[in-house]
């Protein structure tokens, strides 16, 4: 049904038959009973139209009766930055669900005149990149990054609520390397004590079991992100320095706005940008005669997609999941807070370079999560909250590179 449909629908009718092909590689359709509701803020990646049966639109407290047979279902069911409407299938409805970041990447947002995109971006290596790797990972054929064992084995045995802390020493011993940093990091000025400890079993009590838990899993996330025999191993180490600054940044932040928990604010700013690693490992295997342009647009469009599946084969809370594939996205006035966080954080981490595809490129004073969540700026449009903590912020830095 949506085969015959899709030309129609707005706004891919004046997409070329092989753009159309593309998209509807990737839709999907499903049937729902009386009841099915949808929130347009849970559906922003995706573009949803009604093929057939009746759904209430609502928004605020207007609302009115969609039909499949209308011309109005030409149309998706909420816009692009609707964040606030619902839907209500009124009767057994089919529904059609296509992904918007697709359909952007196969249009040319400068072009005259919305041409057929495929005759001029999807024939070279950017087109090729986003095929294969978009292809590979909803195909569940993605070289997703495998959590390390220190970080894999007390994942699992911190479900058990009894675990004592001599049971997740004995498993955190099992990599040298954690163990050394952990020491290093519960002996921290950020930790505020000024007694030097020696043994493991001590750092674990000092920081507690689930700081432990977190920090352990950052620690381990170097061995994830750094890969010597890299060809993009200097863009690697770049996208790590810059991963740890704005998860120092995000830990701070938490703590100076006491609406989320600092150290998970830690993680999530060293996992948020995590779905760049399979990206970049694909261009590296299959195109290693990329550009930075091209890199840059590829991860754009699928970094947050891929980092989802990470976080969801690492068993990551919701939280941060959220985090890791929001953070980067159009700003949701109804985000948890801890995306709002990285989000900020990632604003006001300074740039390397000028051409670092890696950077994001977003004014501060341009985020209303920083109106939402307590925070000033100065004149200059910096966020003084960093400034005065820049002491703890360096510290918390040298302790996870």
């Amino acid at each position: 049904m949506i085969r015959e449909r899709i030309q129609y629908l707005h706004p891919f009718a004046d997409l070329g038959e092989r753009a159309r092909e593309t998209l509807l590689q990737h839709a999907r359709t499903i049937t729902v009973n009386p009841g099915f509701k949808l929130h347009a803020r849970d559906e922003f990646r995706n573009m949803i139209f009604l093929l057939e049966g009746r759904m209430i639109l609502a928004s605020g407290r207007h609302s009115a009766m969609l039909r499949g047979d209308a011309d109005e279902a030409l149309s998706p069911l909420f816009t692009t930055h609707d964040y606030h409407s619902h839907a209500i299938a009124a009767s057994r409805a089919t529904l059609a669900i296509l992904d918007r970041n697709l359909y952007e990447t196969l249009v040319d947002d400068s072009s005259q005149d919305n041409v057929e995109v495929s005759e001029i971006e999807l024939s070279d290596l950017e087109g090729e990149l986003f095929r294969s790797v978009y292809t590979h990972a909803y195909a569940g054929e993605l070289a997703l990054p495998q959590l390390p064992e220190v970080a894999l084995h007390l994942q699992r045995a911190l479900q058990d609520p009894d675990i004592s802390i001599a049971n997740a020493t004995r498993i955190i011993e099992e990599d040298p390397s954690v163990t050394g940093r952990l020491l290093s990091v519960a002996n921290s000025p950020a930790m505020g004590s000024h007694r030097v400890i020696s043994r493991l079993q001590d750092a674990v009590a000092r920081l507690g079991l689930e700081r432990t838990r977190q920090l352990v899993m950052a620690l381990a996330m170097h061995q994830v992100f750094i890969h010597r025999d890299s060809p993009l191993h200097d863009l690697l180490e770049r996208l790590w320095r810059r991963s740890a600054r704005i998860a120092a940044y995000s830990c701070v932040l938490a703590d100076q706005c006491e609406a989320a928990d600092p150290q998970t604010a830690l993680l999530a700013g060293l996992l948020h940008r995590v779905g760049a690693l399979p990206v970049i490992a694909e261009v590296a295997r299959a195109h290693p005669d990329h550009t930075p342009q091209d890199l840059q647009r590829i991860l754009l469009r699928l970094e947050g997609l891929v980092g989802e599946l990470v976080a969801r084969q690492w068993e990551l809370s919701s939280d941060i999941i959220e985090a890791i594939r929001d953070s980067g996205g159009p700003e949701n006035p109804e985000a948890q807070v801890l995306t709002d966080i990285v989000r900020i954080a990632r604003a006001a981490c300074p740039q390397d370079t000028e051409d670092d595809p890696l950077a994001d490129h977003i004014a501060l004073a341009d985020l209303r999560a920083v109106d939402r969540l307590g925070f000033v700026l100065d004149d200059a449009g910096n966020l003084p909250a960093i400034e005065t903590a820049r002491q703890e912020v360096e510290a918390l830095i040298r302790a996870v590179v």
